[in-house]
């Protein structure tokens, strides 16, 4: 069976689709380079047009030696299985349909294996559909070797599984006489402000104050290619500059191929950070779901310049453990909760990340009084170690204890003493002050850590990355002491002394 090349301007699969050039897509479409990630609105065709790259890209592979076929193996990855299985799969069966090139097999992990005819060497191929997310996905890849590997929906993909995945290209091996390409392709809305893809293509700064080392890791590499489509839609503005509405941007890719009106419904009752995101392109942070701590915003807490450490005052760690673990670095001055860093692992535990942790008391706080708080859970012994996070870190030198008044650690007690921070003011002056530094606990209070309904039918925080790091504010704001609050006493940072006698000695105690 012989399949129609996929060529811009040619029908592909059972429906009418066009590729019309010179455009961002056809760019894409033709390239071969290493590694290429087009980023555009909804509906300008990303997923589709990466589809028919990676049957081009089949077609292309070289004869095997052994088999005498063009054999090719692809990862397609989406971050969860439900939107892998209900429109990543779903587009590619539109561009490779079933009733032409046979079923796919939808076990785990979804595979569509494609075997057809066409001039100078039979195809011999398959498709494999993965969801990748967590820390525990990041081993789901070394169980494959591929010829290339699709990301659906960049910006929800961590920066080490991306990494990790382009290591697994290898196949097919020199036995077969190599592959003719090899690479990584994605598509992608424009990302939050904080994602790596947003930074590495100078859409939004870097984090301050990287070393040399570090600052390499947020170049985009000369070999990679980044492909912007043009805005769906532009913003009209009056003589003020302020945005007053919006219009079809007449240089919008894929237009041909949308029904009449499809940009103009989408615009009803969207908030503008949508709307900068999902139709004109641009960085912007888009809310989904009830932020957890809704009193927080920007311009109240967040400071305009970094955050310092001030000698003298004792710094409070906030510890989240788990394969992602976090560390949130704070100091409570002047009844004032300044937080200052955050620290982040992926695919790690405590063995690994007690360590990043001493480190970098001992660069950022050298010499400074410390204390840490972690998760209560961390008392508990690990799969891998019988000793706990506790006792690692023990081992580390850096003694861990549970946050006082955190009775079975209640996740109301532990939301509730962040807000009472957040919605308090000391000397006119917000009590609650976060460093711009820490970009993911910032992106998470402004409503990336938001509740969702669970199976038992309650809201709760949802568990992703951003939920670590805000867990670990809560511990370490549970540390410093605003827990009391919870239980009718009075917050450390407002006790006065008080003198007292006792056997003709004056002694100094606080007030409850």
């Amino acid at each position: 069976m012989k399949h129609p090349r996929a060529k811009p301007s040619q029908e592909v699969g059972p429906k009418t689709f066009q590729l019309i050039g010179p455009s961002k897509l056809v760019d894409f479409f033709q390239s071969d380079g290493v590694c290429d990630i087009i980023q555009g609105p909804l509906g300008s065709a990303k997923t589709r047009t990466m589809c028919m790259r990676i049957m081009r890209h089949i077609q292309q592979q070289r004869v095997s030696k052994i088999t005498g076929r063009r054999m090719s193996r692809w990862g397609v990855v989406r971050n969860t299985y439900p939107l892998l299985r209900d429109t990543t799969v779903k587009t590619w069966l539109d561009v490779v349909p079933e009733e032409i090139y046979g079923n796919i097999n939808r076990s785990s992990p979804m595979t569509h294996k494609l075997r057809f005819s066409m001039e100078g060497g039979d195809v011999d191929a398959e498709v494999i559909f993965l969801a990748l997310d967590e820390a525990a996905d990041y081993y789901k890849l070394r169980s494959f070797e591929f010829t290339g590997i699709a990301w659906n929906e960049l910006p929800f993909i961590r920066k080490e599984l991306f990494d990790e995945a382009s290591s697994r290209l290898r196949y097919p091996g020199p036995e077969h006489g190599g592959s003719a390409w090899h690479g990584m392709i994605g598509d992608a809305n424009a990302p939050d402000e904080d994602h790596w893809l947003a930074m590495m293509t100078g859409q939004s700064p870097a984090p301050p104050n990287l070393t040399d080392q570090e600052r390499k890791e947020y170049e985009w590499p000369k070999e990679w290619n980044f492909f912007k489509q043009p805005p769906a839609v532009l913003e009209i503005k009056d003589q003020h500059g302020a945005v007053t509405g919006y219009e079809i941007n007449p240089a919008a890719e894929n237009l041909s191929n949308l029904r009449p009106g499809y940009y103009t419904e989408m615009l009803l009752a969207k908030k503008k950070p949508w709307i900068d995101s999902r139709l004109r392109n641009v960085v912007a942070t888009v809310i989904d779901g009830s932020p957890v701590w809704p009193q927080f915003t920007v311009e109240t807490h967040v400071s305009n310049l970094p955050l310092r450490p001030v000698a003298g005052w004792v710094v409070y760690v906030g510890l989240d453990f788990g394969r992602s673990p976090a560390a949130i670095f704070m100091q409570a001055i002047g009844n004032r909760v300044f937080v200052q860093y955050e620290l982040l692992g992926f695919n790690e535990g405590a063995i690994t990340f007690a360590p990043k942790v001493k480190r970098f008391l001992a660069e950022k706080y050298p010499g400074f009084e410390f204390r840490l708080f972690g998760d209560p859970k961390g008392q508990d012994k690990g799969q891998n170690d019988d000793r706990t996070a506790y006792e690692i870190f023990r081992d580390n030198g850096l003694t861990v204890s549970a946050p006082p008044n955190l009775k079975q650690n209640m996740i109301v007690t532990r939301v509730d003493a962040v807000t009472k921070v957040l919605t308090e003011m000391y000397d006119g002056r917000p009590r609650f002050v976060l460093s711009p530094l820490c970009r993911t606990l910032k992106l998470a209070m402004a409503g990336r850590y938001h509740l969702v309904r669970e199976e038992d039918g309650e809201l709760r925080p949802k568990k992703d990355m951003y939920s670590n790091p805000a867990d670990a504010l809560q511990y370490g704001i549970l540390g410093l002491g605003e827990g009391r609050a919870m239980i009718g006493l009075k917050p450390l940072g407002e006790l006065r002394g008080v003198q007292t006698w006792k056997k003709r000695k004056t002694m100094r105690r606080l007030e409850a």
